[in-house]
């Protein structure tokens, strides 16, 4: 970075300015030194979606004691905070479980309640970054106004990154329960405050109509410790507090009950840790639960009298969705490769009731708790911990092939069958992270798009990364697609699987072609599926995409203008070149798909 900050520099007729390749804190004064006297003007990009998660407290702290004048001139000068505290119980579903209830008419409803721990105290105290402008806004209850919180003069002296504290007054709340704290912040660029550069979601953003969209800036959420219902026109007292990396937040009686800042709350329940955001979002979502129940509910009669059922997924709640459903009163064994896993899923087994035998170990190594038992049902989520892109969850598939010796006969498997899925999209705005710079205000800096490009051509173009897309806008540009097939109830192949073909582009003027998105669809019975993609049953206004998962998104290298093919009679199409490794080869780990794409006309 350094070498490329020189390269830049000279080329753009400033090779006089100095690039010091080292930490602001090894900088060294004197005649010898890297600088001969203090400076008096510090520019600086040292802020996260957090604000002063980076470390920018210490770092300006640092700098005023050395290496700065006692008046110096900071860019930007000054950063203030805001926050909203609003109702949603769609956010709060990311922050802690739910009690599962799905009534079955005429029978016990399937009832799994959280264990205390999995729901008392602060919960994981880590920040949630969000693209909050693409939230549905009707699932929030705004209960009070933005208010300022924090404010950081970073040309003061006085700067410091101990912890600090204060109770915020907030008057004239709405009616709701206030359960949730969103924040962003905004930029003071120069000492007048006549620059401005705001991290505010459209709904309050200062200029809404020419905002900057960012990802390396986002909006935080936060996750209030103890709720509590307010009433119209009711005042809040909001806890703030901030170290030198973080903020956490809480509701108390009035002002005078805090008395100054305190530690960062921590959860110290490794179990309740172990779901993230988006898996505490999926375990609480009552249509994937209820998809669950019925499909399990279906299959019930056809599963064999004698032989056990087994579970395979991480710390997932399937077996005690099996326990109530299609195996009561008969053996539901689980099976968690992590110690942490087993031991927060035994808790919530117990705490239920029920009857499931929770194993720490993976499909290559239960033989000898089956107790000589055949496998009659087979199920899973699937979810793994360990997967990165959609398809790594087929770790099922070769779980299942483990136990092939194992199964029934007539073992019923849910679910029984997975599709790759693709489609072509144009992206609104993450086209944008991929694309070249060239020039910044009339500066070359493509010294640092051919480095990029560079690292981009080892591997980078050739793979696919994940992002959640319900938080980046686009537009299809093919019909969704199941492109590839893997049937449950067959052993993994002994070869690669192999799938080419090619989708109609629908040719709109002016579109784009960014990337192909990828995404698995599990078949649980024939008529009811879940799909870690494109949802079926969205509101109007909602992103199609699940909030759950995170889809695999391939770049294509140069992207592709669609205006030249609406002048042509030849329709353009999406031709597509997939393999799906069973195995290691050819420098690709068993589970990876080599995949390669081209817009191109018949």
């Amino acid at each position: 970075m350094a070498e490329v900050a020189k390269t830049v520099t000279r080329q753009n007729g400033f090779s006089n300015i100095k690039i010091l390749n080292k930490h602001s804190t090894e900088v060294t004064f004197g005649e010898d030194g890297d600088m001969k006297e203090k400076a008096n003007i510090i520019v600086t990009e040292l802020f996260d979606t957090e604000l002063i998660g980076e470390g920018a407290l210490s770092a300006y702290q640092h700098a005023h004691q050395f290496l700065m004048d006692e008046n110096c001139i900071a860019v930007p000068h000054r950063a203030i905070m805001y926050v909203t505290i609003v109702e949603s119980p769609t956010m709060r579903a990311w922050h802690e479980m739910k009690p599962i209830h799905i009534p079955r008419p005429g029978k016990t409803s399937v009832v799994v309640k959280p264990n205390d721990e999995m729901i008392q105290g602060p919960g994981v105290p880590a920040v949630h970054d969000i693209q909050l402008s693409q939230f549905p806004l009707n699932k929030i209850k705004t209960i009070t106004e933005p208010v300022e919180i924090f404010d950081f003069c970073w040309g003061n002296k006085t700067i410091s990154d101990q912890p600090k504290g204060n109770v915020i007054t907030i008057k004239n709340c709405k009616s709701g329960n206030a359960e949730v704290v969103l924040s962003w912040w905004d930029l003071e660029m120069d000492q007048h405050a006549k620059i401005i550069l705001s991290t505010a979601p459209y709904w309050s953003h200062p200029t809404p109509s020419c905002m900057q969209w960012r990802d390396h800036w986002m909006q935080s959420v936060y996750f209030l410790p103890n709720p509590c219902q307010c009433d119209e026109g009711g005042t809040l007292y909001l806890k703030a507090n901030h170290d030198a990396y973080s903020l956490w937040f809480d509701l108390v009686n009035d002002e005078a009950s805090f008395s100054g800042s305190t530690l960062h709350p921590t959860c110290d329940y490794p179990p309740r840790m172990m779901w993230s955001r988006s898996r505490l979002g999926m375990i609480n979502d009552h249509k994937r639960n209820l998809a669950f129940v019925n499909a399990l509910e279906k299959i019930g009669a056809e599963i064999p009298k004698q032989g056990i059922g087994l579970c395979i997924s991480d710390f997932s709640l399937i077996s005690l969705l099996v326990a109530q459903t299609c195996m009561t009163g008969r053996e539901v064994v689980a099976l968690e490769q992590s110690k942490i896993g087993h031991r927060g899923l035994i808790n919530i087994v117990k705490h239920n009731q029920l009857k499931v035998d929770v194993v720490c170990k993976d499909a290559t190594d239960v033989t000898t708790d089956l107790e000589g038992q055949k496998i009659s049902l087979l199920a899973g989520e699937p979810f793994f911990t360990s997967s990165y892109l959609p398809w790594h969850d087929l770790y099922f598939w070769y779980a299942r092939t483990e136990l092939d010796s194992y199964l029934h006969p007539n073992c019923k498997i849910m679910p029984y069958r997975a599709h790759l899925c693709i489609a072509a999209v144009e992206f609104e705005n993450l086209w944008k992270i991929r694309a070249p710079v060239s020039n910044v205000e009339g500066f070359d800096i493509s010294a640092m798009d051919e480095l990029i490009d560079s690292a981009l051509e080892i591997k980078e173009y050739y793979e696919p990364e994940p992002h959640a897309l319900w938080e980046y806008p686009c537009s299809l540009l093919t019909s969704p697609s199941e492109v590839m097939t893997f049937d449950f109830y067959k052993c993994v192949s002994k070869d690669a699987v192999h799938a080419n073909g090619n989708l109609k582009i629908n040719i709109t003027a002016n579109k784009v072609c960014h990337a192909v998105v990828l995404w698995m669809k599990y078949d649980l019975m024939e008529d009811i599926s879940l799909s870690t993609g494109i949802q079926s049953n969205t509101e109007t206004n909602e992103s199609p995409w699940s909030m759950h998962h995170k889809q695999a998104v391939f770049f294509l290298k140069k992207p592709v203008s669609l205006q030249k093919y609406s002048q042509e009679i030849d329709e353009p199409y999406l031709e597509y070149n997939l393999t799906f490794f069973v195995k290691s080869q050819d420098g690709y780990n068993a589970g990876d798909i080599q995949m390669k794409f081209n817009v191109a006309s018949k």
